[in-house]
């Protein structure tokens, strides 16, 4: 990969990390304000209240996995020469780093399901982009793939966010 796309690229993963945490910390909110003042802790895997129905659960896990996607994806792009333990350490440490902030700042619940699925969720980023290659075969072509993908969302989210805070 040239120079200028792996730029490119780590600046794309940046802005993507910026929304991980504007996403996971701040739930989407342009006030501090607005956020619900929590601090709790669940050291128990998939283990929900009954106050809250199961389909909130089973949204709520797949949104985790699939917000951790791209890291993975990012991953692979920007440390070819680090190791799957390296990356799933990069992985789930962001994760434990989001949950620790979110009780930290009595700004969320953490929890432990939370951990596991965005885990998961960089785990299944690193095997789509290791697939994506067998299946092209040409790291190259993946590495054009994904950064032609990751610039378009990345054009569209900062473009919906503009329209957001336009309008509010």
């Amino acid at each position: 990969m040239n120079r200028t796309r792996k730029t490119f690229i780590t600046v794309l993963f940046s802005i993507y990390l910026v929304l991980l945490v504007w996403i996971i910390l701040f739930k989407l909110q342009f006030s501090i304000g607005d956020l619900d003042k929590v601090r709790s802790v669940n050291l128990i895997p998939f283990y929900y209240d009954k106050e809250i129905g199961s389909s909130f659960h089973i949204k709520e896990v797949l949104e985790n996995l699939l917000i951790f996607v791209p890291m993975g994806i990012y991953l692979q792009m920007l440390l070819v020469k680090s190791g799957f333990l390296v990356k799933l350490a990069m992985i789930a440490g962001t994760s434990l780093l989001l949950e620790t902030a979110q009780y930290a700042l009595a700004i969320g619940r953490s929890d432990i399901t939370d951990l596991l699925t965005n885990t998961v969720g960089g785990l299944l980023g690193i095997a789509l982009y290791c697939i994506s290659v067998r299946l092209l075969n040409s790291r190259e072509k993946v590495d054009k793939l994904f950064f032609v993908l990751a610039t378009i969302v990345s054009v569209l989210i900062i473009a919906l966010l503009a329209l957001l805070l336009l309008w509010n």
